[in-house]
């Protein structure tokens, strides 16, 4: 899921990296949120909401899910009959 969120240029992170002590370090920037940082699980979580903000006019079924019974990485939800889901 990570490596689907795109960072935007002004904000993406630098790493210089190097095999050997003698070389110049290579500049690298990160397009995407790296897996593994405090803000990883925030930022996924705030993707998602935003993408179901932005679409509940075409999906108001699933915005409405996302918005209200997501938790962490689960979705617990449930419906009164079989058509809805």
């Amino acid at each position: 899921m990570f490596l689907q969120i795109l960072i935007e240029p002004s904000q993406r992170v630098r790493i210089l990296w190097k095999t050997k002590e003698e070389e110049e370090p290579v500049s690298y920037r990160l397009k995407t949120v790296t897996y593994g940082t405090k803000c990883t699980p925030f930022l996924a979580t705030r993707v998602l909401r935003q993408l179901a903000m932005d679409e509940v006019k075409n999906f108001p079924l699933a915005s409405e899910v996302v918005l209200s019974d997501v938790y962490m990485d689960d979705i617990v939800t449930g419906s009164q009959d079989l058509g809805t889901l």
